[in-house]
C-alpha cells in the first residue's frame, strides 16, 4: 500500500459548513496492464453494471469490458478502422436509455506525414473529422461510424479530443479543440456541437464556447456537476502564465444559460486557474480530466513536467470542492513507472474507489495500465 495521500483543505456545499476534503490511497496490489500498446483509454460503467475501456491501438478503435470491476477484461472489440487515417481520442458516453456512445477523433494519415512540413498540391483531400458511433447492447456491437463535425484537411486546421455529457433534458454535448476557425493564425478553442434528440442528429454549426485570443484552448473535459450547480469544463490553457506553457483551467456556465452567454475569454470570471497553488511558469500541466465523487468533491487529473517535455510528464490527480475549484494535494498514481505518463484519465468506480487510467511504461512494458485509489473520509 502507498502512503495516503492527506489533503488538507475543506469544502462547503451551498452554504453547508466547511468540512474537510478525503484522503486518497493509491493501491499498487491493484495495479493491471489492460492493453499492452493501447493509447489514450477512457472508463465508464454501463447499464448492465460492467465497466468498458475504450483507447485506441495502431490507429484502430477498440473497447474492452470487465465484469469483476477492472480485475480482468474480455477480449477487445472493434469500434472503427479505416487504412487512411488514425483513429485516436476514444471517449465514452453512457445515456441515461442504456445506449452508449463512443466518440473520437479521425485523422487523416497524409495530414498525419505533412504535419510538420508543407505538403505538395493535391496531398490532402481528407479532412480532420470528430466523429461516433453507438451501442445498445453495452459495447458487444457497434453502428457504422458517422461524422458529427469536420474541420480542415490539415493539422494546422485540424479538430481534436471530443468529449461529451448528456443533461438532465436528455441534450447530449460534444466538445473538442478546433483549430478550423483559425487557418491563418496558430490559435485554438473548444467548440461544442449538440443533440436534442439522443444523438441523432447533430447542431449543423459548431458554437464557441472558450477561446484565449492569441492562444490555444485545448483538451476539454467536460462535467455535469451534481445538485443543478452548472457544466464545469477541464481545459488546458496556455494562456495563464505568459510562456505558452499549458496549465489546467476550468471554464463554467450555469445549466440555466448553457453557454447563451458567449464564449468564455481569457479574463472572464467563468474562467479560473485550477490549482489552490499556481503551477511555476516553466512547468507544463495539460490534458486535464474531471470526475466527481458521490460526495461531492471533484477529481482533477492532469499530465505534468517540469521541463514542459511530454517525455518527461507524469500523471498527478487532485481533489477540488463541488463547484470544481480549489484542487490541491497533488498525488501521483503512478510514482514507480518510468515517465511520459500520457493522456490520463479517471474513473469512480464506487463511493470508496477511484481508478486512475493512462498511457504508462512500467518494467517495460507500455501500454493502458489502471490503479485504484481508495476513497478515506475523515472521521
Amino acid at each position: 500500500m502507498l502512503p495516503a495521500l492527506v489533503l488538507l483543505i475543506t469544502t462547503s456545499v451551498a452554504g453547508e459548513p466547511r468540512r474537510p476534503l478525503p484522503t486518497i490511497e493509491w493501491d499498487a496490489s491493484t495495479l493491471r496492464l489492460i492493453e499492452p500498446g493501447g493509447d489514450y483509454a477512457r472508463m465508464a460503467r454501463l447499464g448492465d453494471g460492467a465497466i468498458a475501456c475504450a483507447y485506441d491501438r495502431g490507429g484502430k478503435l477498440l473497447v474492452r469490458r470487465s465484469t469483476d470491476e477492472g480485475k480482468t477484461w474480455a477480449e477487445p472489440v472493434l469500434v472503427a478502422e479505416d487504412g487512411d487515417c488514425w483513429l485516436t481520442n476514444s471517449e465514452l458516453l453512457p445515456l441515461k436509455n442504456g445506449e452508449l456512445l463512443y466518440f473520437w477523433n479521425e485523422r487523416p494519415r497524409a495530414a498525419l506525414e505533412y504535419q510538420h512540413k508543407p505538403a505538395p498540391p493535391g496531398k490532402l483531400t481528407r479532412p480532420l473529422l470528430i466523429r461516433m458511433a453507438r451501442s445498445g447492447d453495452h459495447g458487444r456491437t457497434w453502428s457504422a461510424p458517422r461524422t458529427i463535425y469536420t474541420a480542415g484537411p490539415s493539422y494546422q486546421d485540424g479538430c481534436w479530443e471530443p468529449a461529451g455529457i448528456e443533461l438532465p433534458d436528455g441534450e447530449v454535448h460534444v466538445y473538442f479543440a478546433n483549430e478550423s476557425p483559425y487557418r491563418q493564425t496558430t490559435e485554438q478553442e473548444i467548440s461544442l456541437v449538440r443533440s436534442r434528440d439522443g444523438a441523432t442528429t447533430w447542431s449543423a454549426e459548431a458554437e464557441r464556447v472558450a477561446m484565449r485570443k492569441g492562444h490555444r484552448d485545448g483538451m476539454p473535459a467536460p462535467l455535469l456537476l451534481a445538485g443543478g450547480r452548472g457544466i464545469v469544463v477541464a481545459i488546458e490553457d496556455n494562456g495563464m502564465s505568459g510562456n505558452d506553457r499549458f496549465k489546467p483551467a476550468i471554464v463554467y456556465t450555469t445549466l440555466k444559460d448553457n453557454w447563451r452567454s458567449g464564449a468564455v475569454d481569457g479574463d472572464s470570471p467563468r474562467r479560473w486557474g485550477a490549482l489552490t497553488e499556481p503551477l511555476a511558469p516553466h512547468v507544463y500541466g495539460g490534458a486535464p480530466n474531471l470526475r466527481q465523487l458521490p460526495g461531492g468533491e471533484v477529481l482533477l487529473s492532469y499530465q505534468g513536467s517540469d521541463d514542459g517535455a511530454l517525455a518527461s510528464a507524469r500523471m498527478v490527480v487532485c481533489v477540488g470542492d463541488a463547484d470544481a475549484r480549489n484542487f490541491t494535494s497533488r498525488s501521483q498514481p503512478f510514482p514507480d513507472a518510468e515517465p511520459s505518463q500520457l493522456w490520463t484519465s479517471l474513473f469512480v468506480k464506487d463511493e470508496q474507489t477511484i481508478t486512475a487510467v493512462g498511457t504508462v511504461t512500467i518494467k517495460g512494458q507500455r501500454g493502458i495500465w489502471a490503479i485504484d485509489g481508495r476513497v478515506r473520509r475523515p472521521g
